[in-house]
């Protein structure tokens, strides 16, 4: 983790705001490596548990001007060494120096990683941060009285420049509607966007767009198999270049196709580590009746066939209040936060994941049909859509095409948005419309794919699970997000998409031999285990926070809750619980009770 201050002010170095800083991201057993060089104050976080020394974090090179910092890592550096013609492998942040020199902030392009970079010149008065191109690693600024602030612990940068100020109500509601995720709690904070380069000099603060996957172009030549073997290709070096002899690694496992290849692929490349286990969010010990599948056999029979151990979620009710209280690290991924505590109990500092595959290699079928007509393929389009099923047809027609390109959502999401907002005042309650926009409505499958990047949960999570990884000493990858992998999908013809009626069919051909067969061709998505088995938490939850409504009620940053409403639903189920909507009721206030303990937190004196 880095942070820093960058003055072009020798008589104002602004020591008192970085001190700040540093203390809001100062966490237990972390060591800090302070970097003091001219009018930079700075440094960067280790954790003893992850293997990474300090000229991973850190290089300066006094006969050039130029001072590197990392956080994050660069996968493709093999490659960069031969095209630099450097024999000797280098710490990233050393390769990154030589790169900066040769081609000036434009080297950036050629990364293929996970980074957040700062680099400064101190006698030539500039600075500039990067962040990777798909936004996996955080890394948040501010200015002021000529300098340039960061970190990439946007929480921690936030809290220093709060002044006891109420946190930003939009950033709050975000667990209630869809708001812009590239809100910080500070007004004055603002995250670098994925794909973008901001360079700090006199002039000011200028920020530039690096990588443009909008300008990738269908490709109508491309076949079927050759769509197929170089995806595997690329899929196989994704993982490979994540894997790292360093590190004790697991994966995440799931009954799906995601987590499925992914682990599966990781496995082999570290097969000299006798123990790999998976970690799975089902439930390791909860039973209910007349289920219609049982994610956790799935994930077992996966796990066997690949030499994995199976991890098995452990939360009780006492484990889940005590998550919901430690929202400000987790930011409301409770499953995940004890995932990351039994994976420091198994001595694994990194975890492969397949999050991110929805969105591009594993893409369903938003999008498909619209191309189809578009592009006047409609015997591909009738094959798919029969129209001897016509209420099917009508359904297809209207919820897959008409519905995202004229912008309506269908009633059912539109109810679902009510009832998250319920307890939440009129001013409120309105999601973010180009949030909508971005996740819903689109008009081809090539667009999708761009606003799902520009929607922002990616990142959110990818955020989220970095800074409390570190805190814990484990590091997340994904590769199914690997540069490559978005922009050859970008280029993908929808017609490839239809060769074969699979759902998400890409991943589905590409796993043979990779993944078992049974889960090869299972085709549920959700875990109904899973989802009772939280239900349950949230239900036991919510029932010891009635008598704590006073409490939230007077906390100033819950203005926008509609508490007489929040008190009258608490009194009807008491009353008559068959007749409430409890799930509602129940998933607000363990959210409210959240974002109650976040802001204690927030406002803590560092």
């Amino acid at each position: 983790m880095i942070l820093g201050s960058f003055s072009l002010s020798s008589s104002s170095k602004n020591s008192d705001t970085f001190d700040n800083i540093r203390k809001a991201t100062d966490f237990e057993g972390l060591i800090y490596h302070p970097v003091d060089i001219g009018d930079f104050t700075g440094g960067f976080f280790i954790n003893p548990r992850l293997p990474y020394k300090h000229s991973d974090f850190y290089y300066f090179n006094e006969a050039n001007d130029l001072l590197v910092l990392i956080s994050g890592s660069v996968f493709n550096k093999s490659e960069l060494f031969f095209n630099c013609n450097i024999s000797t492998p280098l710490p990233d942040p050393e390769l990154i120096s030589i790169l900066f020199l040769k081609e000036g902030p434009a080297f950036v392009k050629q990364l293929n990683g996970d980074f957040s970079i700062f680099i400064g010149r101190p006698a030539k008065r500039e600075a500039y941060l990067f962040r990777d191109h798909v936004g996996v690693r955080p890394i948040a600024f501010s200015t002021g009285r000529q300098t340039l602030f960061f970190s990439s612990d946007i929480l921690g940068l936030c809290r220093a420049f709060s002044k006891g100020e109420p946190v930003d109500s939009e950033y709050l509601l975000g667990y209630f509607k869809y708001i812009d995720y590239r809100r910080t709690p500070n007004r004055l904070v603002k995250k670098l966007l994925p794909g973008h380069f901001l360079h700090f000099s006199d002039r000011g603060i200028v920020i530039s767009k690096f990588w443009e996957p909008e300008k990738v172009r269908i490709e109508k030549k491309l076949t079927y198999g050759q769509m197929l073997s170089e995806l595997k290709t690329i899929l196989e070096d994704a993982v490979k270049i994540r894997c790292d002899a360093r590190f004790t690694a697991g994966a995440h496992v799931t009954g799906g196709l995601d987590s499925g290849v992914v682990s599966a692929l990781a496995r082999k490349e570290y097969a000299h580590q006798h123990d790999f286990y998976g970690f799975s969010w089902s439930p390791a010990n909860y039973v209910i009746e007349n289920v219609r599948y049982d994610e956790r056999e799935l994930v077992r029979k996966s796990c066997k066939a690949t030499n994995i151990q199976p991890v098995f979620s452990d939360t009780e009710s006492k484990d889940f209040m005590k998550l919901i209280c430690d929202f400000y690290d987790n930011q409301g991924y409770f499953h995940e936060d004890k995932t990351s505590e039994q994976a420091t109990q198994l001595s694994t500092n990194l975890i492969l994941s397949g999050w991110g595959g929805d969105e591009f290699i594993s893409t369903g079928d938003r999008g498909i049909e619209t191309d189809l007509l578009l592009h006047l393929s409609l015997f591909s389009f009738f094959r798919r859509n029969k129209i001897t099923r016509p209420r099917q047809f009508i359904k297809t027609l209207v919820y897959y095409v008409i519905f995202p390109a004229l912008g309506f959502l269908d009633s059912a999401t539109a109810n679902s948005f009510r009832n998250d907002a319920r307890y939440i005042k009129k001013p409120f309650k309105k999601s973010d419309r180009q949030a909508l926009k971005n996740y819903y409505f689109h008009t081809s499958r090539h667009q999708l794919h761009l606003r799902q990047l520009r929607f922002y949960n990616l990142q959110e999570r990818c955020e989220s699970w970095s800074m409390n990884g570190f805190r814990k000493g484990l590091e997340y990858r994904y590769p199914l997000l690997d540069k490559r992998i978005i922009e050859y999908m970008l280029k993908v013809p929808s017609e490839l998409l239809c060769k074969t009626d699979h759902f998400r069919p890409v991943l589905r051909e590409i796993g043979e031999g990779i993944l078992p067969e049974e889960i090869r061709w299972q085709w549920y998505k959700n875990d109904p285990v899973c989802w009772a088995y939280n239900d349950d938490l949230f239900k036991t939850s919510a029932g010891l926070l009635f008598e704590e409504i006073d409490e939230l009620k007077a906390n100033p940053d819950l203005h926008f809750v509609d508490f007489c409403l929040l008190t009258e639903d608490i009194s009807n189920f008491m009353n008559q619980p068959d007749k409430m909507n409890s799930k509602v009721l129940f998933r607000a206030l363990v959210y409210i009770k959240a974002i109650h303990e976040f802001t204690k937190k927030y406002h803590k004196s560092t």
